[in-house]
């Protein structure tokens, strides 16, 4: 698993050096201490784990990490105040670490990632959908979800939430909507936006910039709007 760390304090990014060289399965790429640099690295690189400070001059670790695509790496953050761990709550992010991390933390949060990695990749090797239903782990049960009830399908990260007719609570499993893109797209599934993909039977109307599916207004952007013109013009 690669990472790479970003935090304003040396002393914290050497802690962190010597705890990866303990663990063989991690794979530090590098260290940084301001945010800009950081970003730099991910829009050039393909990175695993980003753990990230949350108190930093510039930019907070929360505002960097939701100024990242829904494509992101896992994260972990790390503070030294357990208050600021709740205010990233809706990140959907791996772990946070209190400082000062001892290294047996360290090494839990680290084996964490690991296995929720080996997940992802996974689903990222899963078939394409050809049955018409199939079924996610949500709320510690299996649930069938048949294709043709779907309306749409919200990003969360590395969960989705899967909006379907006739249920009133949305379905929340550990998936990423890139992996169901590809899955359901024999089924007339297109993306509308990074952070929706929708049953193209469901939709109700369309304007420029949104599309409504069962009274909902979901956002189109601009580069996805061409696929559903095709889909439309068959």
């Amino acid at each position: 698993m690669t990472l790479i760390a970003l935090d304003d304090e040396p002393l914290a990014l050497l802690v962190i050096e010597k705890f990866t060289q303990d663990i063989p399965a991690v794979h530090l790429l590098a260290t940084f201490n301001d945010v800009a640099a950081a970003a730099d690295f991910l829009k050039k690189n393909t990175v695993d784990l980003l753990l990230t400070d949350i108190n930093m001059p510039d930019m907070s670790g929360l505002q960097f990490v939701r100024s990242l695509p829904d494509e992101r790496p896992m994260v972990i953050f790390a503070t030294a105040h357990k208050e600021h761990a709740y205010e990233g709550f809706d990140l959907d992010v791996v772990d946070y670490l209190v400082k000062p991390i001892a290294f047996e933390r360290f090494k839990k949060s680290m084996q964490k990632a690991i296995d929720l990695l080996e997940l992802r990749q996974k689903a990222e090797n899963a078939a394409p959908i050809l049955e018409p239903y199939f079924f996610v782990f949500s709320e510690y049960q299996q649930i069938k979800i048949t294709v043709r009830d779907i309306l749409y399908i919200e990003s969360m990260g590395d969960y989705v939430k899967i909006y379907m007719v006739g249920v009133e609570r949305p379905v929340l499993t550990l998936e990423r909507l890139k992996n169901l893109t590809f899955r359901l797209e024999k089924h007339g599934f297109r993306r509308i936006h990074r952070s929706y993909l929708i049953n193209f039977e469901k939709l109700e109307a369309r304007q420029k910039s949104q599309v409504r599916i069962a009274g909902v207004w979901l956002p189109l952007g601009d580069i996805y709007a061409a696929s559903l013109d095709l889909l439309s013009n068959k």
